[in-house]
């Protein structure tokens, strides 16, 4: 028996030049992609989508600068369904008109997007144990620095009420992921803020920072491999004196792959569709509401 995932995806938006393709459309297009292929693969997981720094509002905590985005018929955290995917899907085309976004955190404000990102992510994933769902945020964002503008006591008053918002999920099963969004020959520096906030340090952040660049190169498929679990190969006990033992988990990083069968599914329920069969009369072409019963007469 496997735990359902829960998810909550925190896009950060940023306006920028858009020579290319900007980080706010390398992370939609990774997500809806994702979604695409967890609404076959995995369907029973359920997924949440929220945007921080916006200028518009809409979460139940009416927290401000936070966008959770929906469709009708659809808890905000719920199983993708194909209007989910087929709205998003057009979300870069809408954005600016119905959500927009704002330039950080401004000076003179209390307003901190980041920490009420990680509130109304926390009380999305609120229903459910621990024990029997995998509960996530995976937070995207190319601002390495969310308080730059701040200063002073409200800066360190910000950084630490945020860290602590981050804790309190974690200490409720929530794990934290980054996909930072940056540039080959931009980086992204992670001591400043998210390294304290992902519990990173010393060889693990340096594997971290060295893996940024390729995090951006191909965020498709990183996003894909934070969504899909590592599964157990086997467990092997080691025996040591005194009554002491270890215990070592290997795990298959590369498996063989088969292409999945094609299914078809209702754009509405997003159920699988299934094969009906009705008979009709040859002779006045009328549905028939019972399958013909086969009969032969009997004679003495």
């Amino acid at each position: 028996m496997t735990k359902d995932d829960e998810f909550s995806l925190i896009c950060h938006y940023l306006q920028e030049d858009q020579k290319d393709v900007s980080h706010f459309q390398i992370a939609v297009r990774s997500i809806a992609q994702s979604l695409k292929t967890q609404i076959i693969n995995r369907s029973y997981d359920e997924v949440a989508i929220c945007f921080f720094n916006t200028r518009e509002k809409k979460n139940l905590q009416d927290l401000n600068g936070v966008y959770v985005f929906n469709v009708p018929e659809r808890e905000d955290l719920d199983r993708p369904t194909a209007r989910l995917i087929k709205e998003f899907d057009h979300i870069e085309e809408s954005f600016d008109k119905q959500i927009g976004s704002k330039y950080g955190i401004l000076p003179g404000t209390r307003d901190n997007s980041l920490y009420n990102a990680l509130w109304a992510a926390q009380a999305l994933l609120r229903k459910g144990s621990a024990k029997t769902a995998d509960k996530r945020i995976l937070l995207f964002t190319n601002e390495d620095d969310p308080f730059g503008n701040m200063k002073g006591v409200t800066k360190m008053d910000m950084m630490r009420t945020t860290l602590q918002r981050a804790k309190d999920a974690q200490d409720l099963g929530i794990s934290i992921e980054l996909l930072p969004l940056s540039r080959p020959d931009d980086d992204f520096n992670m001591p400043i803020f998210y390294a304290e906030l992902l519990g990173l340090e010393g060889n693990d952040l340096a594997e971290f920072k060295a893996l940024i660049g390729e995090r951006f190169e191909d965020m498709k498929d990183q996003l894909r491999k934070r969504i899909f679990r590592k599964r157990k190969v086997r467990r092997i006990n080691f025996i040591v004196a005194g009554g002491i033992s270890i215990e070592l988990n290997t795990y298959a990083l590369v498996r063989p792959t088969n292409p999945g069968a094609i299914t078809w599914l209702d754009s509405v329920t997003n159920l699988p569709i299934k094969a009906e069969r009705s008979f009709f009369c040859s002779d006045t072409g009328a549905l028939l509401q019972e399958p013909p019963k086969l009969f032969q007469t009997y004679k003495k």
